[in-house]
């Protein structure tokens, strides 16, 4: 697809307008596309917005979200672009595990992130060199209720099951690692993660789409509690993990901006639509 004719007859402007843009997000299996309308677009430093399911988008464009008391607010920006961000690399990436990892008070100070972070990702390093693997990891820090002391909550991949122990009846677990375990369910353990900072669980990603979805879900809660001295730090990721490309920019058509109102699964805002496609195929007529 063309996606550089708008601009080209737009150099010189700032913005362009109606225009559709079209972004792709695979991790090699399995991909699926992101059509946004824009109606105003800047020529340089693009922004596009990341209209995600069930998000709410208030008559600014603004994706707001409902608070404990039922009430619709704004995410603040670094939330806002730290989720989307989140949710592209998860989904444009092949992962193996959904993790929790806490901090030993006894092994780290559970309030010092930065140095957890450090710590962390030496470990990961030294792991893949002695052991040969190709650990990429995905997480997001969280505060506990003393709103002092931090986990993580993310992906993992290349981490062979050999190097993991699988929970057993009998094992000291929490109630709900034995629930899943009475249940039949195959949760793990690592314990060279234990020994240099604390409990963990990793548990199969047995839906890759699914786990997107929930993940981004349930990190856009932690995040609004992890995000005050830490904006730097929402999360941590691998470096050179793939990330979405963009397969389409151009001028939208009266046919296609029909096609986007009409859908039954399209996210319409005051200005902008957002429709996710698993194919192109039934909207190439349209462009």
């Amino acid at each position: 697809m063309d996606f550089g004719s708008s601009y080209q007859r737009t150099q010189g402007h700032l913005y362009r307008y109606d225009q559709l843009i079209i972004s792709e997000y695979t991790d090699g299996m399995h991909t699926k596309y992101k059509l946004v309308f824009m109606p105003t677009l800047r020529n340089k430093g693009v922004e596009e917005p990341e209209v995600l399911p069930d998000d709410v988008v208030d008559m600014d464009g603004d994706i707001c979200e409902a608070n404990q008391d039922g009430n619709v607010e704004k995410l603040t920006k670094n939330v806002y672009r730290a989720r989307s961000t989140i949710y592209e690399l998860a989904y444009c990436n092949p992962w193996d595990w959904f993790f929790t990892g806490t901090i030993d008070g006894g092994k780290h100070d559970r309030t010092n992130l930065d140095e957890y972070r450090k710590k962390f990702t030496q470990m990961i390093r030294d792991h893949n060199k002695r052991k040969g693997t190709n650990m990429k990891y995905l997480l997001v820090p969280e505060l506990h209720s003393d709103m002092q002391s931090w986990h993580v909550h993310g992906f993992l991949s290349g981490l062979p099951v050999e190097y993991l122990h699988k929970f057993q009846l009998g094992d000291q677990m929490s109630a709900y690692i034995a629930s899943k375990v009475r249940k039949g369910q195959d949760v793990y353990t690592w314990k060279a993660y234990e020994r240099s900072f604390g409990w963990c669980d990793l548990e199969p990603i047995a839906s890759h789409d699914g786990a997107c979805k929930y993940v981004t879900k349930y990190i856009s809660k932690a995040l609004d509690k992890s995000v005050s001295d830490f904006c730097k730090h929402m999360f941590y990721a691998s470096l050179g993990l793939q990330r979405r490309s963009r397969v389409y920019c151009d001028d939208i058509t009266p046919r296609m901006l029909d096609y986007m109102n009409n859908h039954p699964k399209a996210y319409k805002g005051e200005y902008t639509v957002c429709l996710w496609l698993d194919s192109l195929d039934a909207i190439k007529k349209y462009l």
